[in-house]
């Protein structure tokens, strides 16, 4: 008896959880069908917000651009003036050497005038062009490099000749074929020399 007992309770509490649920998923279903109808609404002044950040985005983004040509238009005409500047200083570096070099040409111009006349006087001339010509080299900072009786060294000589001589050590420059020159310190010619080989 205890047994039907239970068995009729259970029935008895099954069927109103039934229906419930039944009836819960029938209000489920509705709710969605009201949500899908509705329209979804902000509140004005959230809408408002929200379009006023974007036009403020737009704006800077627009000011952004403007600064982006601007700084590009500066670095194009920044570009041109460097090198109009470049080409200017060459123009005048070369000026300059040139109107070193004028007084040279016309010493040469009156030595050569003169070769006619006298051979001490083409000479004294030359000699003079000479003494002339280093002396406007030395104010553009070329330096001849000193290379006679020295040791014998790859970054300021080049060796075109070697010979031997019990009388001096290997690798001591005997004779300079051709001078070489430094402009500031830094060599464009490298000295061609005679070296010592007694190997």
């Amino acid at each position: 008896m205890g047994e039907k007992l239970e068995e009729t309770i259970n029935q008895a509490g099954a069927e109103p959880q039934a229906q419930m649920a039944a009836g819960a998923d029938a209000i489920e279903e509705k709710d969605q069908e009201e949500i899908k109808d509705q329209e979804v609404c902000f509140p004005q002044e959230d809408v408002e917000r929200l379009l006023a950040s974007i036009a403020e985005k737009n704006r800077l983004h627009e000011e952004m651009m403007e600064r982006l040509k601007r700084l590009q238009a500066d670095f194009d005409n920044f570009r041109r003036r460097t090198r109009q500047e470049k080409d200017d200083l060459s123009k005048v570096v070369t000026e300059g050497i040139v109107l070193q070099l004028l007084p040279v040409l016309d010493n040469f111009e009156r030595a050569l005038s003169a070769a006619t006349e006298d051979a001490a006087a083409l000479r004294a001339g030359v000699e003079m062009i000479y003494r002339q010509f280093t002396q406007a080299l030395e104010k553009m900072g070329v330096q001849p490099i000193e290379a006679a009786g020295a040791v014998f060294d790859p970054q300021y000589h080049e060796a075109v000749i070697r010979v031997e001589d019990p009388d001096r050590p290997d690798n001591t420059v005997v004779e300079v074929l051709q001078k070489g020159y430094m402009v500031h310190g830094k060599v464009i010619r490298p000295s061609m020399v005679k070296v010592v080989s007694n190997s």
